[in-house]
């Protein structure tokens, strides 16, 4: 991670997909073919030492994982991958099997000799170790580890990362220059795949090696060299399907035949790629037909079978021998938009037994050719915002998680799009990427970007309504149904319904399950001819988006179309409704309102408003300040009583929200006679009111959890935590298990789900008192998280399930557990509510769990894609102790030991308010410290 404003170094994920329902099962699942991968690396690495050797062969799933041939003797090799040291029960049916492999030499069955070895990632337990040193251990069995290397076979790489380091450094010395070592590699290792299936007998032979390494030369050699260092786009599709016929569209600099190229890295299937651009219509059936044949039938006298009438009939020929021999071509065919409806059906025709891929940019006849071939084009999705700030990085140019996301929103995070506005931001905008976006958002730019450049041409070419529609689309940044479509375009009239028929087809447009949106990439062209309308239009249209998302709002909660909402109340002079937003708790749960800052201080400061404006905007801002630990400043609150004393008419919710400022601000300061002082002022305006009482009751032990009083904070939480549920309508001991449907049973009992929130906040308060005072705080932690999800509190429920992962580590050793969490709960809860602010840390705390769980590959990749993102100097000491941590857990100088929490037993699950209270001074403490309670956190 890098510092604010300063440029980075070359420092070192929702899909949408439901979750899996046993995540336990696809970890087991993604073990199982991680150490097939390793298998296969390892088994390329030797086929790559091959060529200049003795051996004759290498075979791969025989007998034995791999097996190396050389005259006289036979090499037998088992590899294992493990998370954990290597135990002599992963070994002892390998020897057993090795000692069948050894008779059946030694009585003639198998010619030569035999040599055994075991080939591990993982060094041996200290049994294992001495079980080696044994006298029993068969003297002809090696153990091969990163730390132990055999003579004559390749060191053990630590993990995948490191087998395609090891195997593409050995590639940059073989004479195949034609192909990058990285594509060779992939390549290589797909044809091992293959081989370990049956293929080729399960064997590639010295002899085979050089005609099977210059036939990837022959395929791969046109596609044009995808970007290095390659930035995979969002779930990109496999360049492999069922469907025989599929269409890619997207704009130029979608990253389309770069996909492709780097795809067709990692298949072992004929894969041929051909650019229709600049070549006649009439011409291409002919130059493909005689391309396929001689790359994949490898005969100049094959080409001289095609008919000479040329055109369709020879494409048929070749198609034909290609399935005499039983080979199935995927012909990649870029540029595909130069090509009619009809002139592309014919040549899908003419070979029905190879598949097409097309890769194409946005053509009037892309609806022709989905009716004719009966299919339904598709597109790639763009970069996260993990590549975004990849791109900046190379660029040495550090982004925050916001810019980022702005980024996308700009280009639509089109790979060429977003590699442009890096480098205009690194030459032009000396590293500020903020200033780059508020530049291209205005059109105040003064050097032409890729994307304008591109898109100018098709943009020019739609009709006056169709451009004035994707300038009112442009407003917003949501998906709309037809219905809100239809109202926001209302001053379109007849036109309207045609120039979306126009924009879809220069797919413009994009569809979504709940709508249609202008295309990111649009954007900023669509702005810019947004200024060119009258004003009165554009002011009418925003009128009529602010009345679509009041409306939706009210029927169904969206983080997007509020975080929208936000930002669009200002411009309709709607100050105050957002005012009164940020003055309810719930406002700050859902996404990243930073963006709204300016407008509440402004408001703050507006003394043409009326008092009421003028105060609710000032608690705005002191909640704000005082959110996570923070002070409200002394003089915001000042301005809050001066407008209480000078309005007599403010009623009982100004007179408490002015209290619980001045509570926070003399909890901070450590001033309990303060506190006492206010309490009393507290309880003298609660008298009689149970829901005010309880509100100020949780305010006034906030600002003793400040002071450190935390027996006095826990005895007045827990009597609020029974108040509460005694609210909602159900125990708490009912809550326990209840997931889903019994959830849901149990919440339709409550009136107000802001209680459900209350309740949560009391419980999130409790567990982290009694955390501090060194005990586990048994369920409540999780408690809360789920009844923070429940009320739509996404932020709080991500900030428990964080703190709720970190006691797993601490006080428990579960990193699998903490795992578990991060991935059902809290990763999915930050995407979901937008809280862009969390992600970073989150993700950071993630890498460690996935360390301690031996997941290094998955932590190594979520430290290199934080590293790419900009922070303040906090974010950047907690991200380099995180990756430190990782590092010293990957080096094996820091674990953990799973352990239970001592108290942890199902009376406290039941009774966690006894918690502690039955513990003695001489008792172990419960933070896992090892020393006695008085000692520890029972210190006085």
């Amino acid at each position: 991670m890098t510092k604010e404003n300063e440029k980075p170094g070359n420092a070192g994920e929702n899909n949408g997909l439901d979750p899996v329902l046993d995540p336990k099962q696809l970890r087991r699942i993604e073990g199982v073919h991680r150490g097939f991968l390793y298998q296969h690396l390892y088994a390329v690495y030797l086929l790559l030492r091959m060529i200049g050797t003795d051996v004759s062969s290498v075979a791969v799933e025989r007998d034995e994982d791999v097996e190396i041939r050389q005259p006289g003797v036979t090499t037998y090799i088992q590899i294992k991958t493990r998370q954990e040291s290597l135990t002599p029960g992963d070994v002892q049916d390998v020897l057993t099997r090795f000692g069948e492999i050894r008779e059946a030499h030694a009585n003639g069955e198998r010619e030569g000799g035999a040599r055994f070895a075991i080939v591990s990632n993982a060094n041996p337990s200290a049994s294992l170790a001495t079980k080696i040193e044994g006298k029993e251990w068969p003297a002809d069995v090696n153990l091969a580890t990163p730390a132990h290397v055999l003579e004559g076979l390749p060191t053990p790489p630590l993990s995948i990362d490191d087998a395609l380091r090891q195997c593409e450094a050995a590639a940059t010395e073989i004479p195949f220059g034609g192909l990058a070592p990285a594509t060779l590699v992939l390549k290589l290792a797909t044809i091992t795949q293959h081989a370990a299936t049956g293929a080729r007998d399960h064997t590639i032979t010295a002899e085979d090696l050089p005609g099977l390494l210059e036939q990837l030369v022959q395929q791969l050699q046109d596609f044009p060299e995808p970007p290095r260092p390659y930035h995979p786009q969002r779930d990109e599709p496999a360049i492999l399907a069922e469907e025989r016929v599929r269409i890619i569209v997207g704009f130029s600099g979608a990253g389309k035949t770069a996909w492709a190229a780097e795809a067709a890295r990692h298949q072992p299937e004929p894969i041929a790629y051909f650019d229709v651009g600049g070549l006649p219509a009439p011409s291409i059936a002919s130059n493909l037909a005689r391309e396929i044949v001689a790359r994949f039938l490898g005969a100049q006298e094959r080409s001289a079978q095609l008919p000479a009438t040329g055109g369709l009939d020879m494409l048929r020929a070749a198609d034909a021998m290609l399935s005499e021999q039983g080979t199935t071509v995927l012909i990649v065919l870029d540029n595909g938009h130069k090509l009619s409806a009809d002139e592309l059906r014919s040549f899908v025709e003419a070979a029905p037994h190879n598949s097409f891929l097309v890769l194409a940019q946005p053509w009037p006849d892309r609806a022709l050719v989905e009716s004719l071939l009966g299919i339904e084009v598709e597109a790639l999705l763009g970069y996260d915002t993990d590549g975004v700030a990849a791109v900046f990085a190379g660029e040495g140019v550090g982004i925050d998680v916001p810019t980022g996301e702005n980024i996308l929103r700009l280009t639509g995070g089109l790979p060429l799009y977003v590699a442009n506005a890096a480098t205009l931001t690194a030459k032009l905008y000396d590293g500020d990427a903020r200033a780059f976006c508020s530049a291209i958002e205005r059109r105040t730019h003064e050097q032409d970007i890729a994307q304008d450049l591109i898109l100018e041409a098709s943009f020019d070419a739609l009709s006056s309504a169709a451009k004035d529609a994707a300038a009112l689309l442009g407003i917003a940044d949501v998906p709309l149904s037809t219905e809100e479509s239809s109202a926001l375009l209302e001053d379109l009239g007849a036109q309207r319904a045609a120039a979306i028929r126009s924009l879809r087809r220069a797919s413009m447009v994009v569809a979504y399950p709940n709508g249609l949106g202008l295309h990111d990439a649009l954007r900023p062209l669509a702005a810019g001819h947004g200024q060119t309308l009258p004003a009165e239009r554009v002011d009418a249209a925003y009128e009529r988006l602010h009345k679509i998302l009041i409306l939706s709002l009210l029927r169904n909660r969206s983080v997007p179309r509020l975080t929208l909402l936000v930002r669009l109340l200002p411009r309709v002079g709607r100050t105050d409704a957002l005012v009164d937003l940020a003055t309810s708790e719930m406002f700050y749960e859902q996404g990243n309102m930073a963006a709204m800052w300016e407008t509440l201080e402004a408001a703050s400061k507006d003394e043409t408003a009326s008092a009421h404006d003028r105060f609710w905007a000032l608690d705005a801002v002191a909640y704000w300040q005082s959110r996570d630990g923070g002070t409200p400043s002394a003089e915001v609150v000042d301005q809050m009583a001066k407008l209480v004393d000078q309005n007599p008419e403010f009623v009982l919710r100004e007179h408490l929200n002015l209290l619980f400022k001045q509570l926070v601000i003399a909890g901070s300061a450590g001033d309990r006679k303060e506190i006492e002082r206010l309490s009393a002022k507290g309880r003298k305006l609660t008298h009689d009111q149970p829901f005010e009482s309880r509100l100020f009751r949780y305010n006034r032990a906030i600002a003793l959890y400040r002071t450190g009083a935390l027996a006095a904070v826990r005895g007045t939480i827990e009597a609020l935590i029974d108040e509460w549920f005694k609210v909602l309508g159900f125990s708490e001991i009912q809550l326990i298990g209840a997931n889903g449907k019994a959830l849901l049973e149990l919440l339709s009992k409550v009136h107000d789900r802001e209680d459900v929130k209350r309740t949560a906040d009391a419980l999130a308060l409790w567990a982290t008192v009694v955390m501090k005072q060194g005990d586990f705080p048994g369920l409540r932690r999780i408690q809360a998280m789920k009844l923070f999800a429940s009320a739509g509190a996404g932020r709080s429920a991500a900030v428990m399930g964080q703190e709720g992962a970190d006691e797993m580590l601490r006080l428990t050793g579960d990193a699998v557990g903490a795992r578990q969490l991060m991935e059902d709960h809290v990763l999915p809860l930050i995407e979901q509510y937008g809280l862009s602010d969390l992600a970073l840390e989150a993700r950071g705390e993630y890498a460690v769990i996935l360390a301690y769980c031996r997941d290094f590959e998955g932590a190594d990749r979520q430290i290199a894609a934080i590293a790419n993102y900009e922070g303040n100097a906090e974010q950047l000491e907690a991200f380099e102790l995180q990756a430190a941590l990782v590092s010293g857990i990957k080096r094996g100088l820091i674990g953990i030991e799973r352990r239970q929490p001592r108290r942890a037993g199902m009376r406290y699950v039941l009774e966690p308010n006894r918690i502690g209270k039955d513990r003695k001074p001489d008792d172990l403490c419960d933070c896992g410290s090892g020393r006695k309670y008085k000692r520890c956190h029972g210190r006085k």
